[in-house]
């Protein structure tokens, strides 16, 4: 399944700044906005390209999502200014980077390399349904955040936070406390561009929408049936990824995701899927264009907001 990105106003520039995770994003919840797009109606395509690798056609909505470049500079910005806020109060402020999979700097929320399950059948035979050492991330060289005390908890997130209790023009060492605290501040001077929900609506809605569509379901047969001949059961290429994928992969795992990737390759299951979802995006980012082009506009202007703050131009 597609991941969304961040989460959405002052909780996002918040909770990203100290490093906190697992926290609720509205973007990552089903919204009113997602199930209105799942009855779209969309023109089926005719046909489909035909992929026998890992290289997998962009999606429309790509253009609108942030990408993992745009993200980490605007979390950098944000956290800079932060810091400095916190440093007025006579707070130190750090935080530490989750360690994770390792991303290219054009990598998004569409998840696209494994939308569709595995699809390299190079890394499949090495890694199995893993990511392998090479591609996760290590430990970051960052000095992890230390747990904020109420009093620099208070700086960080003022009056934004009601269980906080920070009265609106309440003051620390006598300074005024911004509003919404540092956290506040940081959203302010870059922006809230760090997640388009518009277009992570739309990224979760296609998939929804896809798995629906007569082709993608005769494909996914068609799939089926072919591991079905190598001795596997499977109904989805998305089964595997629930009991595989995590630790050092087997041997059987090596095979299995290998049989996997051919049998993709031999139905053309990622060419009929990525064009259906691609044909449903296009439906979908149609009516919603003017949002889109909204966020994209927000996300554009906190990167251009987060380039001034890195480079030390105040202006």
């Amino acid at each position: 399944m597609p991941s969304a990105l961040g989460l959405s106003g002052t909780l996002l520039i918040a909770a990203s700044l100290v490093g906190c995770s697992g926290v609720a994003s509205e973007s990552d919840k089903t919204s009113s906005n997602e199930r209105d797009l799942t009855s779209l109606e969309y023109s089926k395509p005719s046909n489909a390209p035909d992929i026998k690798s890992a290289t997998i056609p962009t999606l429309p909505i790509e253009g609108y999502l942030v990408s993992q470049k745009e993200k980490e500079q605007i979390l950098k910005a944000s956290r800079m200014v932060a810091k400095s806020c916190m440093a007025r109060f006579g707070f130190s402020y750090s935080w530490s980077a989750a360690s994770g999979q390792r991303v290219t700097s054009d990598d998004n929320a569409s998840n696209r390399s494994r939308r569709y399950g595995i699809v390299d059948s190079a890394a499949a035979s090495k890694y199995g349904y893993g990511l392998g050492a090479d591609n996760v991330q290590g430990p970051s060289e960052q000095a992890p955040s230390a747990a904020m005390s109420e009093a620099a908890t208070r700086v960080f997130l003022g009056n934004s936070d009601p269980t906080v209790k920070v009265e609106s023009g309440a003051k620390v060492n006598g300074q005024k406390i911004p509003e919404g605290g540092c956290a506040g501040e940081a959203k302010r001077k870059i922006g809230n561009g760090l997640s388009n929900r518009a277009a992570n609506d739309i990224n979760m809605a296609s998939f929804t929408v896809s798995l629906n569509d007569e082709k993608v379901k005769a494909v996914l047969g068609q799939w089926s049936q072919c591991m079905q001949k190598r001795g596997y059961d499977f109904n989805s290429p998305l089964d595997p990824l629930k009991t595989m994928g995590a630790g050092s992969a087997t041997p059987r795992e090596k095979v299995t995701a290998d049989a996997d990737v051919q049998c993709k390759y031999e139905t053309n299951l990622i060419g009929i899927w990525n064009s259906v979802e691609s044909a449903i995006q296009k439906a979908m980012i149609g009516k919603k264009e003017e949002i889109l082009e909204e966020g994209r506009r927000e996300t554009d202007r906190s990167v251009r907001n987060a380039s001034t703050v890195l480079s030390g131009d105040s202006r």
